[in-house]
C-alpha cells in the first residue's frame, strides 16, 4: 500500500542498522523455547483498512475470511497480531513504506518463533506500468528495486536537457549509475557504488519464483466492464490492453507515491540502470524495498531463508495517466476509486492461496528442500 508522504530515509537506514546490530548480539539460535512457533508459510500484508472481517478490505482481510485465521498471537512491535488458523499458515501486517522492515525485524526477534523454514509471501497491490502490464493482474516479482536512495532537483529547476530531476547517488546527471554498482546478487551482498546505503536492487530466488509463476500461470483472472473501460483509454499501450493475467516482473519500491507519465520513464530507467538491463519496470509499490532489506539482514543473521521470499504483486492501477488526461487528475481519481482495487485484491489471493495451498499440502517435500 503506497502513501502519499517522504519518510526520512536517513532515519530509516539507521534504525534498521540498529535493529540489525541488536539481532546480531543474538546468536541464530539463542532464547529459542522449547516449544517454539514453526510457521510453515507466513502471509505478509502490508495494511488493512478497518477490521480483518466484513467491511471494504485491504491486503489482509480475503486471507483472514477464506483461511479462516481466527487465532491472535500478540508481537511485540508489531502494531497487529499474528493470525493464524493452526494449520501452519499465519499472516501478518507489516506496515506500509519501507518501515515495514521494522516490524519484519521484530517478528524475526521474538524467541517464541523459529522462522528458519518459514515460506514468506509478500501479499500486495501495486501500481501497473501500462507498458507492460494491465490491472488486475498478477506479477510474481523477480526482482526488487529501491527507489528511494536519490539525489533530487525540483522539476521547475533541472536543465532543460534532463527528463526529470531524479539523479542516482554518485552520478552527476539521470539515466546513469555509478559504474561499480552490479546487478541484483541472489544472496543481496552490498556493493560500494549506491552512495554509502548499500545494495539498491536485489534478486530473489529464481527458481522458486518460476515455481510459483508455473503453478498459477494458466489461472483465469476475472475481468469486467469497468477494467475493459479502464484498459480502452490506453489504446497506444498493448500492455495495458490485455486481459488480465498472471505474469513475472520486477518491481520498484519507494516510500513515496509517484505518478505520471515523467515519473514512469524515470522508473522504467532507474530498474534498467540499477539492473543492468535484466530488469524492466512492471509494477511499483511502497514496502518491497523495506521487506527485502530485512529479509537480507535476517538471512545474514542465520533467522530466516531468504531463498524462501516470494512477492506477489496485483495491479490496482496503473502508474501514469491514459493520454489526454492530467496526471493530477489521474492521481486522484485512482487514489478516490480505482476500478482494480477490489479485483487486484481478489486476484492476490486467488493466486497466492494457490501456492500457498501446495507448500502446505507437500510440507513433508518442501520443509527441508526449497523448489
Amino acid at each position: 500500500m503506497n502513501k502519499e508522504y517522504r519518510s526520512g530515509k536517513t532515519g530509516f537506514r539507521l534504525l534498521s542498522s540498529w535493529f540489525a546490530a541488536f539481532t546480531l548480539l543474538l546468536s541464530p539460535l539463542s532464547g529459542y523455547g522449547a516449544d517454539l512457533i514453526k510457521p510453515k508459510v507466513l502471509v505478509i500484508a502490508t495494511y488493512e483498512t478497518g477490521k480483518d472481517r466484513g467491511d471494504v478490505p485491504g491486503e489482509l482481510q480475503y486471507w483472514v475470511e477464506r483461511e479462516n485465521l481466527d487465532q491472535p498471537i500478540k508481537v511485540t512491535g508489531i502494531d497487529h497480531p499474528l493470525l493464524t488458523n493452526g494449520k501452519g499458515l499465519y499472516a501478518m501486517i507489516s506496515g506500509t513504506t519501507s518501515r515495514s522492515a521494522i516490524q519484519m525485524m521484530a517478528l524475526a526477534m521474538d524467541p517464541r518463533f523459529d522462522l528458519r523454514q518459514t515460506y514468506f509471501l509478500l501479499s500486495g497491490i501495486g501500481g501497473g506500468n501500462p507498458h507492460q502490464v494491465t490491472v488486475a493482474s498478477a506479477v510474481w516479482i523477480r526482482q526488487i528495486v529501491d527507489g528511494d536512495p536519490a539525489f533530487e532537483i525540483d522539476s521547475r529547476e533541472t536543465p532543460t536537457s534532463w527528463p526529470y530531476g531524479t539523479i542516482a547517488l554518485g552520478a552527476t546527471e539521470p539515466g546513469k549509475v555509478p559504474d561499480n554498482v552490479d546487478s541484483a546478487p541472489a544472496a543481496g551482498v552490498s556493493d560500494d557504488g549506491a552512495g554509502g546505503v548499500g545494495r539498491i536492487a536485489y534478486r530473489l530466488n529464481p527458481s522458486l519464483v518460476n515455481w510459483a509463476y508455473q503453478l498459477t500461470k494458466e489461472i483465469k483472472l476475472p475481468d469486467n466492464a469497468a477494467l475493459a473501460a479502464q484498459r480502452a483509454l490506453f489504446k497506444d499501450f498493448p500492455g495495458a490492453q490485455q486481459n488480465p493475467s498472471v505474469m513475472e516482473g520486477d518491481s520498484l519500491g519507494t516510500d513515496h507515491f509517484w505518478h505520471g507519465a515523467i515519473m514512469t520513464r524515470w522508473a522504467e530507467d532507474w530498474v534498467r540502470l540499477y539492473t543492468k538491463g535484466t530488469g524492466s519496470l512492471a509494477v511499483s509499490d511502497c514496502e518491497d524495498q523495506g521487506v527485502v532489506l530485512a529479509m537480507q539482514e535476517l538471512d545474514r543473521l542465520g533467522r530466516v531463508d531468504m531463498k524462501r521470499f516470494l512477492i506477489l504483486r496485483t495491479t490496482s492501477n496503473f502508474v501514469m495517466p491514459p493520454p489526454g488526461v492530467h496526471a493530477e487528475k489521474s492521481l486522484f481519481d485512482n487514489l478516490a476509486s480505482s476500478p482494480g482495487y477490489l479485483p487486484a485484491l481478489d486476484a492476490n489471493y486467488r493466486i497466492g492461496s494457490i501456492v500457498v495451498s501446495n507448500l502446505l499440502q507437500h510440507w513433508d517435500q518442501y520443509k527441508n528442500q526449497v523448489p
